[in-house]
């Protein structure tokens, strides 16, 4: 493949990543019904999980041992960005250069997929402003419009939108059921980890996941559309 082809798919890969993102933010505007009551359901389960965050909070509170404080501390990593800037690059350099579309692509949905939940958790994160549980403020107390410190950024979670949004991509280059299953089993650890740090509550873990899931999901079904239709 010749720099110019390179730079051409690269130039491609931009217009398509803006062209995606407006795709997705006006998608809710297209739901059908079933879509329209999925959302509903997951923003009760939301819901419900304001009303348990201090309860859940307390139990966390009632099982840390050694093995536990290991576990966790092992899985934050995965919630922080440098996992997914390095596997874009490994597949999206690594397609451009070998001149192997498929895996420029994955590279590709994996950097929409970050950015993407990043953006919209960013947003949440600066409307609300919510307290962290470690400060003692409570689950209910908010200070909106802000831009920081980090002590009332707490809901949603980057940490579990980074870790989903890698996660629901990962999981599906391949159809295998243990391959998702393992990938997004490390997700939901990395999620009780956060909790288990008293660094999130339980709605903030869980609101991330939706969006990333979401986000994720829609990516692939981009995608999927596109190789179906070529």
């Amino acid at each position: 493949m010749t720099n110019t082809r390179k730079l051409l798919n690269v130039k491609l890969d931009l217009v398509k990543l803006k062209n995606d993102f407006f795709s997705l933010i006006v998608s809710p505007f297209n739901w059908d019904i079933n879509q329209i009551n999925y959302f509903l359901s997951l923003l009760a389960l939301l819901t419900v999980c304001f009303f348990v965050d201090e309860f859940v909070r307390d139990y966390f509170k009632t099982i840390h041992n050694n093995f536990l404080d290991q576990v966790f501390s092992y899985a934050h990593w995965y919630g922080k960005p440098a996992l997914t800037i390095y596997t874009f690059f490994l597949f999206y350099f690594g397609g451009l250069f070998k001149a192997k579309d498929n895996l420029r692509t994955i590279g590709v949905k994996i950097l929409e997929s970050f950015i993407f939940s990043g953006i919209i958790v960013t947003i949440i994160k600066l409307i609300l402003g919510r307290w962290r549980p470690y400060t003692e403020h409570g689950s209910w107390s908010f200070v909106s419009f802000t831009l920081g410190p980090n002590e009332h950024l707490s809901f949603p979670s980057g940490d579990i939108a980074i870790a989903f949004a890698f996660s629901v991509i990962i999981a599906g280059i391949f159809k295998n059921k243990l391959w998702k299953i393992f990938w997004y089993l490390i997700a939901f650890i990395t999620s009780f980890g956060r909790i288990y740090h008293d660094q999130h509550w339980l709605s903030d873990v869980v609101a991330a996941a939706i969006i990333s899931i979401w986000v994720g999901n829609y990516i692939n079904n981009i995608y999927k559309s596109k190789i179906e239709e070529a």
